[in-house]
């Protein structure tokens, strides 16, 4: 059987697979906006840190970061600041969990939008969580069309990759939502940490061993060890991907998701071990491709798919599986995340309240498809597009949440307008400096980059704007939030009112 027959029988199969368990999914599923979302906030320690992992670690893991180790080398180690992500959520991740399963919370804007009493913060909530979680889904997409291409040696053409995951993604989303996400992450987890720690013992001993590989990169390839000019700004900068990386929506839905407050505190502690070996694995794969293609490349993006085409062609096409299910494993989870931004925030404004109902739940699972379709296009036209770049991209927006959530849970003086200008302020400021806006990013000089901008805005605007209005109409929310979070003053409760 030759090796793209292979690889086309090995998707078929694996894609079955994926049918049968959207149908089971869908079987014991019901027809509400809280099961379709978040499976019944009854995920399970070990469904939890599955569909976590599988949602951090993406087709950005299996493929561009090798790819980013073998072109950038030193300069691509910021990524394991990424092992410090449970830091951030150590103060809020548990709150956030009481809070969801007390109010009912479905998105962020959810949280947000009923601490604050104000629309303009779920309207920003909601725009923010949605243009920072599609660019990185196309990401998904357009690895995946890579790698097909790069493994068949273009008989399965880019398009096609990208058009056989976008629907299989599509049709397991919509028959089985956040409880066919949550069982096929743990699968497609298991499936590419384990092919990819195969892959990367294997690549060792190709490269003649561990000594022969580091002695080549040491002596042949020292720019990609050294960190000399390379500590810029931008370097340190990108240190602040790992606080906005935890407010994802579908990573913060997750928080929702879990069976309880224990369960998310353990699946935090899991997170920084399993970070560090895969992405010391994607390293070491990275790394000996200096010595396994002395020649280079093209097209760094490819680097997994040409270290295995000559060396173990049958393997490589299993590899393409891991890339596939890494891919699918985040874009499922995203889309699920962006459809509950559209159906519960932006259709709640709309509608002006999000009350439950047959027709809500139906158009959510329908705005998904959509969304679907829209990447698929948008992917078809991205082929020679930077992997890394889309990424990064739509990481570094929902460090605009930062200041709003924080002073949810820790300063008293917050205020509805201080959220609201934090979130569009901030949100505005970013886009200026990342897309140069009208050349309106001259006005925003220095070595500072979008990211530290967003941040920079939003502290200011919420600071600024929150200490010169008034915070009366969230003074209720406050004390319940302390209430449910078992935080408030003992004697609280048998104080006396104003009013007394």
């Amino acid at each position: 059987m030759s090796v793209v027959a292979f690889t086309i029988l090995l998707l078929a199969v694996y894609l079955v697979g994926l049918k049968f368990l959207s149908y089971f999914a869908h079987r014991i599923s019901t027809r509400a906006s809280e099961d379709y979302f978040l499976a019944s906030r009854n995920i399970g320690l070990l469904a939890l840190i599955g569909t976590t992992m599988a949602s951090i670690f993406s087709t950005g893991t299996v493929v561009s970061s090798p790819s980013e180790f073998y072109r950038q080398g030193s300069s691509y180690f910021f990524v394991f600041f990424f092992a410090f992500m449970p830091v951030v959520y150590f103060f809020l991740a548990t709150k956030m969990w009481r809070l969801g399963r007390a109010k009912g919370y479905i998105t962020p804007g959810d949280m947000l939008g009923d601490f604050y009493k104000s629309r303009p913060v779920v309207f920003w909530c909601a725009a923010i969580g949605l243009l920072a979680v599609l660019p990185y889904a196309v990401a998904q997409l357009v690895a995946i069309g890579k790698t097909f291409e790069a493994l068949t040696d273009g008989i399965i053409s880019y398009n096609v990759g990208v058009t056989v995951v976008s629907i299989s993604i599509a049709l397991y989303m919509y028959f089985g939502g956040a409880r066919a996400v949550v069982w096929t992450d743990m699968i497609q987890g298991f499936i590419f940490a384990t092919l990819l720690i195969i892959a990367g013992i294997l690549v060792v001993r190709w490269s003649g061993g561990w000594e022969p590989m580091i002695g080549t990169l040491t002596s042949d390839y020292a720019a990609k060890t050294s960190f000399e000019g390379k500590l810029t700004w931008r370097y340190y900068e990108l240190g602040l991907l790992p606080l906005s990386f935890s407010f994802l929506p579908y990573l913060w839905q997750r928080m929702y998701m879990a069976k309880s407050a224990s369960h998310v505190a353990k699946n935090l502690m899991a997170v920084p071990i399993i970070f560090v070996v895969l992405f010391f694995t994607t390293w070491v794969i990275g790394t000996s491709a200096h010595v396994i293609l002395p020649d280079g490349l093209q097209d760094a993006d490819s680097v997994l798919g040409a270290l295995f085409k000559d060396n173990l062609p049958y393997f490589g096409a299993m590899l393409l599986v891991a890339a596939f299910a890494a891919g699918m494993s985040t874009v499922d989870s995203q889309l699920l995340s962006a459809g509950s931004l559209i159906t519960h925030d932006i259709g709640g404004i709309i509608r002006g309240e999000r009350r439950e109902s047959v027709a809500i739940f139906t158009f959510g699972k329908w705005s998904t498809v959509f969304l679907m379709a829209a990447l698929y296009l948008w992917a078809l036209n991205l082929k020679s597009a930077s992997i890394l770049n889309l990424i990064i991209l739509g990481i570094s927006l929902t460090i605009i949440y930062i200041p709003s959530v924080f002073g949810m849970f820790y300063w008293k003086k917050a205020t509805p307008m201080g959220a609201a200008w934090s979130m569009g302020g901030g949100l505005v400021f970013f886009l200026i400096k990342q897309f140069q806006i009208f050349g309106l990013d001259a006005l925003l000089p220095g070595p500072m980059g979008s990211i530290s901008y967003g941040l920079a805005a939003s502290i200011f605007f919420f600071v600024v704007v929150s200490l010169i209005t008034s915070n009366a109409r969230i003074r209720d929310m406050q004390e319940e939030y302390d209430t449910i979070l078992g935080t408030a003053a003992p004697n609280a409760a048998a104080a006396p009112s104003p009013a007394d």
